[in-house]
């Protein structure tokens, strides 16, 4: 959903922008930054909407990191095709590429959501659903 929404009005747009400036290479580059940071954005902003804290911009972070990380990833790989250097095949480079995620989600994507209590209001809204489920089907005695 997320790609549905940010490739047609952030990345397209912002490469399309850009290749009239720079080559199409780095106008690629700047629209995957560019769409990371609006995500970034997006984030800290559901964020502060959902636990009414202050930015800690742990998120922010997370979301630029992971962006120039994918600009390194495919500039070496672009490359390293072109130049007939050993380019790791996508198994590896996936699970690498699923460990950095998890990884870095827990050392900055979840704990402003933990400061901000949104596990405790998420178990609240379980037991909530929960018990109105019990009641409809007649369990609730």
């Amino acid at each position: 959903m997320v790609t549905s929404i940010l490739r047609p009005t952030v990345y397209l747009p912002t490469r399309n922008l850009f290749t009239r400036i720079l080559s199409r290479d780095l106008a690629t580059l700047t629209a995957v930054m560019a769409t990371f940071i609006v995500s970034a954005l997006m984030h800290e902003i559901i964020y502060y909407y959902i636990g009414r804290v202050g930015p800690s911009f742990e998120a922010t972070w997370f979301f630029l990191i992971h962006g120039f990380c994918l600009c390194v990833e495919i500039t070496v790989k672009k490359y390293g095709r072109e130049r007939k250097w050993w380019v790791p095949p996508r198994w590896l480079s996936g699970g690498l590429t699923a460990a950095f995620v998890v990884g870095s989600g827990f050392w900055l994507f979840l704990p402003p959501l933990l400061n901000a209590g949104l596990d405790s209001k998420g178990l609240e809204e379980y037991a909530v659903v929960g018990a109105y489920v019990k009641r409809v089907m007649g369990l609730d005695l």
